[in-house]
């Protein structure tokens, strides 16, 4: 028994460990943490599985031999639940005290099974709403980038509203557990692997049937009476072990799955079959979207319009496989990234401007949905394209000196010229040309008009451009009064 309160205590250190490292990389604004976001989010499940990496198979081998260790230890979505679930046990004190009273076996309808079969229609036709609305890195990271604007005060509505499944989750989490994890694709395909695991857990003749173990089950996997687990739900928690007085449940080699059905007539047959096929269609979709696939998504698919990060190269690439984790939203340094019009990221304007250096967003995205550009294909990717609106610009309507534009803009697409029509010597007015523009969008956060003097559109696909501006070419120095102060 000590053994297996010890088990059960080290695997909840690992797993908190990991949520609390995912909650800090996620929520800590440090490029330094960067490194460490996209190493966890590339090895989650979904995103390894949907980008064909060799992590996705290693979850696979290790729950065909100890069941579903992903979800147990490297789930930062399972984990958050249970950490809610147990905060929860400190308000229901004499529930926690009653005596275990026996209880029937979770809810486990064959309906789930059609979860992870439409994220693998979703995955393998380019159709991610259902992925998005019940991926689990998806949920959390939506749920963390959520907390992070509302925090930085940098959060729009839209963003709180894709946030809400997070909500949801951890609420029916306070009171029950982690029946999400029964209902994720993830869980649901992992779990029928677990059905042929090599060692489980598993319900020997001395059970009592006492009810310990089913009332801190955070699945409801078990039926003491019946002695017997659900492998397919068991998320390897090993809370049972721990508290079983007569060290009855056990973790080990075992003949057939702990609490697999015997076989019971055709119709058992085509339940389990159909199972099976969902979970397949689901594992296979990534695979055979590359092999058999290469079309463009349908108009009317996605939000047109939105300024996409650097390295999506088209609406059509990036909306085909970002699964809006966030983690370009978390990665980003000056909050510019942020769901807009859809749960996927874009540019917002508003406050600032894409870095010209950085590009930690690509860094970081574990879909294949932005491209890792280096920092010399940075500077020279166009995203967008700005426009000069000079009968909005300060020096045209108060004849006072700015330039905030042009001394912003990092490749020389703004210059300054010496504005004679306003009859001032010194005054000197912003011009544009767009061969020397990439969309980064500093000039239209700098410009002190309101109106703002700038306009950017989104480039229908982002491509190279000629680069920064040749230092001649530059234009005339600005000049400011003695009696003027730039208005920005």
């Amino acid at each position: 028994m000590r053994s297996s309160r010890f088990l059960a205590a080290a695997r909840l250190v690992c797993a908190l460990a990991v949520f609390a490292f995912f909650v800090y990389v996620y929520l800590s604004r440090s490029l330094a943490a960067n490194g460490f976001l996209a190493v966890l989010v590339k090895n989650q499940f979904s995103p390894a599985l949907y980008t064909i990496s060799i992590a996705a198979l290693a979850f696979l081998a290790l729950t065909l031999l100890f069941g579903r260790v992903f979800c147990s230890v490297c789930c930062p979505c399972g984990s958050a639940q249970e950490l809610i679930w147990r905060m929860g046990n400190f308000f229901r004190r004499k529930k926690r005290n009653s005596p275990a009273v026996p209880r029937p076996m979770g809810h486990s309808s064959p309906k789930r099974y059609l979860i992870p079969l439409a994220a693998g229609l979703g995955a393998l036709f380019m159709f991610f709403p259902p992925v998005i609305l019940s991926d689990p890195l998806s949920t959390f990271g939506r749920g963390l980038s959520a907390i992070r604007g509302v925090a930085g005060n940098n959060e729009t509505v839209f963003g709180l509203v894709i946030a809400v499944p997070f909500v949801i989750i951890a609420v029916i989490a306070f009171f029950r557990g982690r029946p999400f994890c029964s209902w994720c694709p993830v869980g649901i395909t992992l779990g029928l692997v677990s059905r042929f695991s090599l060692v489980g857990l598993t319900v020997s003749h001395r059970c009592v049937s006492c009810g310990r173990c089913e009332k801190t089950c955070p699945v409801r996997c078990i039926n003491a009476v019946e002695k017997q687990i659900d492998s397919e739900r068991c998320i390897l928690c090993f809370s049972c072990a721990a508290v079983c007085p007569h060290g009855s449940v056990q973790y080990g080699l075992r003949i057939r799955p702990a609490g697999a059905p015997k076989p019971a007539g055709r119709r058992i047959f085509l339940k389990q079959a159909g199972a099976i096929v969902c979970g397949a269609v689901y594992l296979a979709a990534p695979g055979l979207r590359r092999l058999l696939f290469a079309r463009s998504l349908p108009a009317g698919t996605y939000p047109a319009g939105l300024i996409l990060p650097p390295g999506a190269e088209s609406p059509d690439h990036y909306f085909s496989r970002c699964i809006a984790c966030h983690a370009c939203v978390a990665a980003c340094p000056v909050g510019v990234l942020k769901p807009v019009r859809a749960p996927q990221p874009a540019l917002d304007y508003t406050h600032a401007g894409c870095q010209f250096t950085c590009t930690e967003c690509g860094k970081v995205c574990p879909a294949g949905a932005i491209h890792h550009l280096s920092a010399d294909e940075k500077q020279r990717t166009r995203i967008a394209l700005s426009a000069l609106v000079f009968e909005r610009c300060v020096v045209n309507i108060k004849r006072e000196s700015c330039g905030a534009c042009a001394e912003v803009c990092p490749t020389g697409a703004l210059t300054m010229i010496s504005y004679t029509e306003s009859g001032i010597a010194y005054l000197t007015r912003p011009v544009f040309d767009e061969r020397y523009c990439i969309g980064c969008g500093v000039c239209l956060s700098a410009c002190p008009a309101e109106p703002r003097a700038l306009a950017i559109t989104a480039a229908e696909k982002q491509s190279l451009t000629a680069g920064a501006r040749p230092a001649e070419e530059l234009g005339d120095e600005l000049h400011i009064a003695d009696t003027e102060t730039f208005p920005f």
